[in-house]
């Protein structure tokens, strides 16, 4: 029965140096905890944003298709706008975001390249690959070899090599942004 008291006793004890610990108003704890709540609410904001985002990026995309067309050349120039009208704050953010947008143009773009006419972006993309060829002066053999490759290739194939290139400006542009903007957030408060 001692035993019991004692224990009782040194627990009561106990409970109230925790709890000195906490009244007393010098010593600060940090307390860290993770609130799913507002997690999933950024995950939702980010795949509504990123919807909006990828609708603006295959504007853009289509844009940039017709403007192989030497007559719509213009739109060239309002597609690279397009695409730096859409940035937004925080790094996860701005990740998931990306991440959502470029999910909805790799699927139109693998639609663009599966479905539609192709031919005019084959030529630019031939005219520009043959720049390149001259530039590391490349045989007519390399360059065949090189156009071919080119051709080969399937609408799952350069719809996942522009969502590769999307992913990896999406990875390197988030940090970016969110520094830029956690410091206008800074100055304003």
């Amino acid at each position: 029965m001692n035993t019991e008291n004692n224990e009782k006793q040194e627990e009561k004890k106990n409970d109230e140096q925790r709890q000195s610990k906490f009244d007393n108003p010098d010593q600060k704890i940090k307390i860290f905890v993770i609130d799913t709540g507002k997690i999933k609410q950024t995950k939702a904001f980010a795949r509504q944003d990123g919807t909006l985002l990828g609708i603006v990026w295959v504007a853009s995309f289509v844009c940039t298709m017709l403007a192989a067309d030497p007559e719509y050349q213009m739109l060239g120039l309002f597609s690279n706008l397009l695409i730096l009208s859409t940035f937004k704050h925080g790094l996860y953010y701005c990740v998931q975001t990306f991440f959502y947008a470029t999910l909805l143009l790799t699927i139109v773009q693998y639609l663009w390249f599966r479905f539609m006419n192709t031919g005019m972006f084959m030529t630019q993309l031939q005219t520009n690959y043959q720049m390149i060829a001259q530039a590391y002066q490349l045989t007519a053999e390399e360059t065949k070899s090189l156009f071919d490759a080119i051709t080969m290739m399937k609408p799952i194939a350069w719809a996942s090599m522009f969502m590769i290139t999307d992913l990896v400006a999406g990875a390197v542009l988030s940090p970016i942004l969110a520094a830029i903007y956690s410091k206008k957030r800074i100055r304003k408060s």
